[in-house]
């Protein structure tokens, strides 16, 4: 029987209840260790889910943990850094979306990662979710033809700036946010996007981004 994968979850903010729940439901992997910069947030986590090694500092934490793997669910202007660190010591990385602030970090983080060896894969569980995959298995099957038109549409009223503030003062919003959510969706079910036109607004005058985006995609599929 195969040993039982160790991982280390690293950002014990918002979604880090979410990630622990699922790691605790997954056969044959575990976290072993959490690290965060806040010690009240690493003590929330930690002592909710039972998770005693516990790191404020994510060098200490590879260096402190024989690791299989880490998930990295901080914000999106560490995630290069932690990706290198990462790699650096050969452990497979989960990256939460948006997995990088530039198109250049995130070329550098697939090729640090690839030179090292180590996989590295970016948390995009939208795809994954019950009625996407219902979609994708219609799709696959023919029954309703050949797509030649798809239309993705993302509308809550859910506060998010309760759990996170820092989404209302960043240069970008929604799509940085949800709209990830969508464009990924469209790539799982039409295939990989040839070319993309995008409009944004700013309505709500206390956001510092865009909270409006409507987003055309050409697809390699011949679909839009």
């Amino acid at each position: 029987m195969a040993a039982e994968l160790r991982g280390a979850l690293i950002g014990c903010g918002f979604f880090a209840v979410n990630q622990m729940h699922a790691w605790r439901d997954i056969a044959g992997a575990s976290i072993v260790a959490i690290c965060d910069r806040d010690s009240e947030r690493l003590r929330i986590v930690g002592d909710q889910f039972g998770i005693t090694r516990r790191y404020t500092d994510a060098a200490a934490l590879f260096a402190g943990e024989r690791l299989d793997f880490v998930d990295i669910a901080t914000t999106a202007p560490s995630h290069r850094p932690l990706v290198e660190m990462a790699a650096r010591h050969g452990v497979p990385a989960i990256c939460q979306k948006p997995f990088a602030p530039t198109l250049a970090d995130a070329k550098a983080m697939a090729k640090v990662c690839s030179d090292a060896g180590v996989p590295l894969m970016v948390h995009e569980n939208f795809r994954w979710q019950s009625p996407i995959q219902a979609v994708r298995a219609v799709l696959d099957s023919g029954e309703i033809g050949t797509p030649f038109f798809g239309r993705i549409s993302f509308r809550s009223a859910y506060d998010v700036f309760s759990g996170q503030p820092y989404l209302a003062t960043g240069k970008r919003f929604i799509i940085e946010d949800l709209g990830i959510h969508s464009l990924d969706i469209a790539r799982f079910l039409l295939g990989d996007v040839s070319t993309i036109t995008t409009r944004t607004a700013r309505i709500n005058p206390e956001i510092a981004g865009e909270d409006v985006a409507t987003m055309l995609m050409d697809h390699k599929s011949g679909a839009t």
